[in-house]
């Protein structure tokens, strides 16, 4: 089995350099022969990963890299907050509640999610979005080997669609966004480990 890996690439609010990792990810495919449908779906993914990165400046910067062996392909993400103290102690207290109902798209909530378990990780715990009078939790965390034991919690997309599923029709709304979605989609998994001021995100794709 083979390994490849890219250097890492800054992304933050003064350069969100989307050319640039397209650029990168072109090359990582080029390394590992991945033509087709596959590497198209490894661009879009990298496109949706960026604009999720850039809904989340400018209080955060953030590390990109590819790398991937003969089974998967993985995107990988490291944020870290750049909050002064005073705005990140008024952003938990706002968010103390986990009440996030007007938090709308796949993609929303894994910045959501992000951003509150940067901030406060008994937030993210609750963290629920209501459909049709129904309180649906989108935050719910869930320990995931793939990320070790650094992480104080995970959160992983295949958890988050099997609690979609196993709803009833007042989570069709639910449903729906996970359809919209271009990552929801396409990669096979996504997970976010969370440990206090840092996230780790990847995004898996299975070839």
């Amino acid at each position: 089995m083979f390994t490849v890996s890219t250097g890492d690439m800054v992304v933050n609010n003064k350069a969100p350099q989307i050319s640039e990792a397209l650029e990168m990810v072109d090359s990582f495919l080029e390394k590992i022969d991945l033509k087709g449908k596959k590497a198209l779906h490894m661009r879009l993914l990298t496109e949706e990963t960026l604009g999720m990165v850039g809904a989340m400046l400018p209080d955060y910067q953030a590390l990109l890299h590819f790398e991937g062996d003969d089974n998967e392909c993985r995107i990988c993400l490291t944020a870290k907050t750049i909050m002064d103290a005073d705005k990140k102690s008024e952003l938990i207290s706002m968010s103390t509640s986990g009440e996030n109902a007007a938090v709308k798209g796949f993609m929303g909530k894994i910045s959501d999610i992000i951003e509150n378990g940067i901030l406060n990780y008994d937030s993210v715990m609750s963290m629920r979005q209501e459909y049709d009078g129904s309180l649906v939790d989108y935050g719910f965390m869930g320990s995931d080997p793939a990320l070790g034991m650094d992480h104080a919690a995970v959160w992983s997309l295949s958890q988050y669609r099997n609690a979609i599923e196993d709803g009833g029709d007042e989570v069709e709304e639910a449903r729906d966004e996970l359809e919209k979605s271009i990552v929801a989609s396409i990669a096979d998994e996504v997970t976010v480990g969370v440990k206090k001021d840092k996230v780790d995100m990847t995004i898996i794709l299975k070839l």
